[in-house]
C-alpha cells in the first residue's frame, strides 16, 4: 500500500482522509491517506525529505496553511498554475531523470477547485460574468487565474492594500497562463497598465481586472453575479464578514472558501439575504478530485474521481 496525505498546521479538523480514502476504495487504488501535522517549517521539510528517501512508499501530498509557499520553493518542477501563483498545494513524487531520489513536482488546484465548486453547486455560468473576489493571498490569486481561464468578463479584487495587491496581480498576469486574456485596471494605484496584457485572444474579450479597497466592495457587488471570499475570515470565533450584509441580495452567488468551522458570518448573511450560499466543502471535494486525478496520471493510471461519493464521505461524520 502506498501513502498519500495532508501536510499543514492545524489540520485536525480536516475531512480529507475520509474523502480521499472513500475515493481510493471506489477506484481500486491501493493507497491510504493520512494527516501529517507539521508545527514548524523544519518538521514540514523533514516529512518531505523522508518521503523522498522511500519513494515506493509515497504517491504525494496535499499542502495547506501555512506551507504552500514553502512547498513551492522545495519543488523542482511546477505546473503552469503553480508557477504563476508561486504557490503549491499538491506535491507529486516524480522519478528523477538521473534515477536518484525522486524530485518533488508541484501543482496548484485551489483556483480550479473553486471554479468547479461554483459551477457545480452554484449553477453559475462564469463566461461573461462579473465577480467580486476578496483577498490577495495564495488561494485568491489561484482563484483569479481560474476565473480568467473560465472567461469571466470582470473581476474586482478587494484588498486592504490596493497598491501592493495591484503589483502582485500585475506580476501574476504576466505569466503564460493568462497572457493576452487580462486587462488590469490600475487607475487608482499609481501603477502603469501591464505591458502586453489586455489583447483579445481571438475568441473572446479579455477579463477586466480591477483592484479596489474594501470601502468599494458594496459598490462592486451592486452589479456582480458572484462574490468569492478567499480570505481566512471565519476560521476563528467572532470573525466578521468581509462585506456589509446589506450589500448582499437575492440572486447573488456567494462562495466562502472556509469550511469546518461552523457557519461563517458571510454565509449567514448571504442566506438571510436570499443569496445562493456555498461554503468551502465543495471546493475541498473538487480539489481532492483533481489531486487524485493528478496523482493517478503520475502513476500511469486513468482515473475519474467519484465526486458524489466523496461528498457523501465528507458528510458522513455529521450525519
Amino acid at each position: 500500500m502506498m501513502r498519500t496525505g495532508l501536510l499543514g498546521h492545524p489540520i485536525g479538523h480536516s475531512l480529507s482522509p475520509a474523502i480521499h480514502n472513500a475515493a481510493y476504495a471506489a477506484l481500486g487504488l491501493d493507497w491510504e491517506y493520512g494527516l501529517y501535522p507539521c508545527e514548524d517549517r523544519a518538521s514540514f521539510e523533514r516529512v518531505l525529505a523522508e518521503a523522498q528517501r522511500v519513494p515506493d512508499a509515497f504517491v504525494g501530498f496535499n499542502v495547506t496553511t501555512p506551507y504552500k509557499h514553502d512547498a513551492h520553493r522545495l519543488c523542482a518542477e511546477h505546473s503552469s498554475f503553480s508557477a504563476a501563483t508561486g504557490s503549491t498545494n499538491v506535491i507529486r513524487l516524480c522519478p528523477s531523470p538521473a534515477q536518484g531520489l525522486p524530485v518533488l513536482c508541484g501543482d496548484d488546484t485551489d483556483g480550479r477547485g473553486l471554479v468547479a465548486s461554483l459551477q457545480r453547486e452554484g449553477n453559475v455560468t462564469l463566461a461573461g460574468s462579473s465577480v467580486v473576489l476578496c483577498g490577495t493571498g495564495a488561494v485568491a490569486l489561484s482563484a483569479l487565474l481560474a476565473l480568467v481561464e473560465a472567461g469571466t468578463a470582470a473581476v474586482s479584487v478587494v484588498s486592504r492594500d490596493v497598491v501592493q495587491a495591484a503589483e502582485r496581480i500585475r506580476r501574476l498576469m504576466q505569466g503564460d497562463v493568462c497572457q493576452g486574456d487580462v486587462s488590469l485596471d490600475t487607475r487608482d494605484t499609481g501603477l502603469d497598465r501591464c505591458p502586453g496584457l489586455g489583447a483579445d485572444d481571438g475568441h473572446r474579450p479579455p477579463t477586466a481586472v480591477q483592484v479596489v479597497g474594501y470601502e468599494e466592495a458594496a459598490r462592486c457587488l451592486a452589479t456582480a453575479d458572484v462574490l468569492v471570499d478567499a480570505t481566512t475570515l471565519g476560521m476563528h470565533a467572532g470573525d466578521g464578514s468581509p462585506v456589509p450584509a446589506q450589500a448582499l441580495r437575492e440572486g447573488l452567488v456567494v462562495l466562502d472558501v472556509v469550511y469546518g468551522h461552523g457557519e461563517t458570518a458571510l454565509i449567514g448573511d448571504a442566506r438571510r439575504a436570499g443569496a445562493v450560499a456555498i461554503d468551502g466543502l465543495g471546493m475541498l471535494i473538487e480539489q481532492a478530485a483533481l489531486t487524485i486525478e493528478i496523482w493517478a496520471r503520475g502513476q500511469g493510471l486513468a482515473a475519474c474521481a467519484p465526486r458524489s461519493l466523496m461528498r457523501q464521505a465528507a458528510l458522513a461524520p455529521h450525519a
